[in-house]
């Protein structure tokens, strides 16, 4: 089966993913008697609707307030730590999504849990990475996050492609598994030489 069209997520993919000064101040203001990484744990469960598009910047903070107990920050500092998480383009996927690009036999997408703020925040970064997508699909756009079978039925549709055409990467096993079950071929993130050798098996071309 011939490969056409590629789906990348972002976030542990394509972008680094940094939560130390979120927690250092956020989660490490927390007066809770609960061990930190498990309010963090909880926070982030919780903060499913966000990615969702299903709560408001005012809903999802006044949330940080009620379960981390942190209302001394202001709406304005939460959010600068928050996007805090957001850290840097990796350099070596966004060469990676470069040659796949100029390969040009390849329709390439992004998927994403990713949040308005966050989202926003990239927007503002001007990453050059963003122009190498054909197409991008947002949690909080679409009122959907992954691992739900609906988010990918929604980029199938977008593909317009079979799901056996079709490649997922995601450094999150459950993600994958549900894209798997679709049929779509799934690959579990590791690192770059790894994806690379999966590509290879796949006859996946970056030249």
């Amino acid at each position: 089966m011939t490969i056409k069209a590629i789906i990348f997520d972002l976030g542990g993919v394509i972008v680094e993913l940094d939560y130390s000064k979120f927690y250092n101040k956020v989660i490490s203001l927390s007066p809770s008697e609960n061990p930190r990484t498990r309010i963090m744990l909880e926070f982030f469960r919780q903060s499913d609707l966000y990615h969702q598009g299903k709560m408001s910047e005012e809903e999802f903070y006044q949330l940080a307030c009620k379960l981390l107990q942190v209302c001394m920050l202001n709406q304005s500092e939460f959010y600068e730590a928050f996007n805090s998480i957001v850290s840097h383009p990796i350099p070596e996927a966004v060469n990676l999504l470069k040659k796949l690009r100029e390969n040009g036999n390849y329709m390439i997408m992004a998927l994403s849990n990713v949040n308005a703020s966050h989202w926003n925040y990239i927007l503002s970064k001007k990453w050059d990475f963003l122009d190498y997508f054909d197409e991008i699909i947002l949690s909080h756009n679409v009122k959907i996050t992954k691992p739900n079978p609906k988010i990918f039925k929604h980029a199938i549709k977008k593909a317009k492609c079979k799901p056996q055409e079709i490649v997922f990467i995601d450094d999150g096993s459950i993600n994958v598994r549900s894209a798997e079950e679709l049929g779509i071929i799934g690959i579990h993130y590791k690192n770059i030489k790894e994806l690379i050798k999966e590509f290879k098996i796949l006859n996946i071309k970056l030249n």
